[in-house]
């Protein structure tokens, strides 16, 4: 967090004081209360993908149960940076409170997260290919969005690949889970599991994308929930730039947006804290987005679509968050 906060804090010391104080005051009512609607309906959006999973494997709860479960699972990702294990264990956590077979909760939100993450890959993708078919990209950004391209491509078509064959993709999870058996071994004997509890969590994946392509009819829904979800978040970003008076095309919300999430999800800062920011800034601002106004976006962007949230967390759910992140933290 300390690190994080010293990041924001040097993005904001590189700033013209007085024309960073001009771009924020003119933002209007509508320059924070149409990115709140929008990161509500986003995760409005993802609580309906999860009920959809669980309607799906024989499970039904209220949609305002899994809004209450979507919130503070997701704010546990922002207060314990561990690739988003965190939540899952919260998740899990919650849904053993209203009394879900282990193996469903396993289920669900193995099949909501990897639909999510396949999801946001694809948008990834998207924003570097308009990265790279963008004239003024060269030079060494030109490579590395090339590189980019290539590395997002193959981890889609292989995960494709892996979904449809059956065998493949069973040898593939077994031949990761043995080699992260045996590095963890050699690089931290003291915390490697036991090889067991790998295998039990390659059988679950397995067993949940068993579970997609059994119910692919019923898994439809949610992944367009999933996909709206994330055009809504695209949307926080993009009305922010409105807000500050200086509107940019969707495709260069997606360049900005694939960088920052990109970065973010790699370090080890909570959230992303100061990591989001700066990368998003820096790209929109060799973009052509003056420094200011990149900056008091991006800032809206992370009240919008992190501190909100946190705050309603916080506020509604703080009792069953402080529990939830103890058993995160105790997985």
């Amino acid at each position: 967090m300390a690190v994080g906060v010293a990041i924001l804090v040097a993005l904001v010391a590189f700033t013209d004081g007085r024309e960073l104080w001009e771009t924020a005051s003119r933002l209007g009512p509508s320059g924070l209360i149409v990115p709140l609607l929008l990161a509500t309906a986003s995760y409005g959006a993802m609580a309906r993908s999860y009920q959809g999973i669980a309607g799906a494997a024989g499970c039904h709860l209220s949609f305002r149960t899994w809004l209450r479960i979507t919130f503070v699972s997701n704010t546990a990702n922002y207060l314990v940076t561990s690739a988003g294990l965190s939540g899952f264990a919260v998740r899990m956590y919650l849904l053993s409170q209203h009394g879900l077979p282990r193996g469903r909760c396993v289920l669900i939100s193995l099949v909501q997260t990897f639909l999510t993450n396949f999801t946001l890959l694809f948008f990834i993708l998207i924003g570097f290919v308009t990265l790279v078919t963008r004239a003024q990209t060269m030079g060494v950004a030109l490579g590395a969005a090339s590189v980019a391209v290539a590395l997002f491509t193959a981890v889609l078509v292989g995960g494709v690949v892996l979904i449809a064959h059956r065998r493949l993709r069973r040898r593939t999870l077994l031949w990761v889970a043995n080699t992260a058996h045996r590095v963890l071994r050699r690089f931290a004997p003291h915390r490697t599991p036991r090889r067991v509890r790998l295998w039990r969590s390659q059988h679950n994946l397995n067993e949940g994308l068993e579970f997609l392509l059994r119910r692919k009819r019923h898994i439809l829904v949610p992944t367009l929930w999933i996909m709206f979800d994330w055009v809504l978040t695209l949307g926080i970003l993009w009305w922010a730039f409105v807000a500050v008076h200086h509107p940019i095309s969707p495709g260069l919300v997606m360049i900005g947006f694939a960088v920052g999430i990109l970065l973010s999800l790699v370090s080890l800062v909570p959230g992303g804290l100061g990591v989001m920011e700066g990368s998003m800034a820096a790209v929109f601002v060799g973009l052509g987005v003056p420094l200011e106004s990149a900056v008091v976006a991006v800032l809206i962007f992370r009240i919008a679509y992190y501190v909100f949230p946190l705050l309603v967390s916080l506020f509604l759910f703080h009792g069953v968050l402080r529990k939830a992140t103890r058993a995160a933290a105790r997985v």
